[in-house]
């Protein structure tokens, strides 16, 4: 991921309700840890934080976001090992619980994946200041599942001076790095306008952004169930099938139809590679996985209508299009691409 990592729905289409049970999945020090989307607001790179003298445990420092002052946690402190070296490719989740709004340090957001709430395992222990209580398996590796509350309480609270972590030398020192986390820190203080808490968060809309070729796609989160890399996977093409249709692929046991994106929205050839990205939707007659070059990040996006923003002549399936950091950036109008009579003639 090269930046910072979602309409009424049409009765084919699974809700909203499905987003309990998503979860973000990072990486720290090769190991695996999830956070529900739900407490999610967004994902951006690690902006310049200003680091004081003295701060609690697990506390990086303080950045401005959204007009807000949130501070930047480290997990590491809190899962017992020391604290590598901060990267400019390294991503913050912007958190939310009850009315706390804050950013969590992960070297890498690895995917979001559907957690079956039978396989999810609680922790069968109570240690005191926990911040873990649960885990999952998921292809033989085991993810950890962060609890937020617990967390939230324990950076809430007026605790002791105890951190032993020297952050600011953990930054990167050359002026081009400095200067890349400088101007992501000027971008988050003017990004949107600020959130008001506490949050309801699951009135917030969640998108997906993803790029085909050099052009910027948002795509509503409430319609996707997860985001896989094409690496390892094995897709099966299909004969008699329109061009646009990939193949499929056999996810969990679930055989999906593989759309390219690229082709089905401007008709251009498209080569899946070991970096091409899968969204894997999920509705009642089928389940659908969309082919594109990268997923960037997910974002909160308020407001998003064609009344108030400028709308797409150039094809049915751009719902809007809304212009952010000197780019132009189209919003997918899922329902009118799982609606198309050619997806369905293929698959019968």
């Amino acid at each position: 991921m090269n930046n910072n990592f979602p309409i009424q729905t049409s009765a084919n289409i699974t809700t909203a309700s499905n987003l309990h049970n998503n979860y973000i999945v990072f990486t720290i020090k090769e190991k695996q840890y999830a956070i529900n989307i739900k407490n999610v607001l967004e994902i951006i790179n690690i902006p310049e934080i200003e680091i004081a003298e003295k701060t609690p445990k697990g506390i990086i420092g303080m950045f401005n976001y959204n007009s807000l002052v949130i501070k930047a946690v480290d997990l590491c402190p809190f899962l017992g090992f020391e604290t590598p070296s901060f990267s400019i490719n390294n991503q913050m989740i912007i958190a939310v619980e009850g009315e706390n709004c804050f950013a969590i340090h992960t070297e890498k957001i690895e995917n979001v994946l559907q957690f079956e709430e039978e396989e999810i395992q609680k922790i069968p222990y109570d240690a005191e200041n926990s911040i873990l209580n649960a885990i999952y398996k998921n292809d033989g590796k085991t993810i950890n599942i962060i609890d937020i509350k617990a967390l939230n309480n324990i950076i809430s609270q007026k605790q002791s001076v105890d951190n032993n972590v020297d952050y600011s030398a953990l930054f990167p020192k050359d002026e081009k790095s400095l200067q890349i986390l400088k101007l992501r820190s000027h971008q988050h203080k003017i990004n949107q306008e600020s959130f008001s808490f506490p949050v309801n968060v699951n009135s917030i809309n969640q998108y997906v952004l993803f790029n085909l070729d050099n052009q910027s796609y948002y795509l509503d989160l409430k319609y996707v169930k997860e985001l896989i890399s094409t690496k390892r996977l094995n897709i099966t093409k299909l004969p008699y099938t329109e061009d646009f249709i990939t193949g499929i692929i056999n996810i969990k046991g679930d055989f999906l139809l593989v759309l390219d994106l690229k082709k089905f929205l401007h008709n251009q050839s498209s080569t899946y590679n070991e970096s091409s990205k899968l969204i894997i939707t999920e509705g009642k007659n089928f389940n659908l996985a969309l082919l594109v070059d990268d997923i960037k990040y997910i974002k909160t996006l308020k407001n998003i209508t064609p009344d108030n923003t400028q709308t797409s002549a150039a094809t049915n399936y751009i719902y809007s299009e809304i212009m952010e950091e000197n780019e132009l950036r189209s919003i997918i109008n899922f329902e009118k691409i799982v609606n198309d009579e050619r997806l369905y003639i293929n698959i019968y």
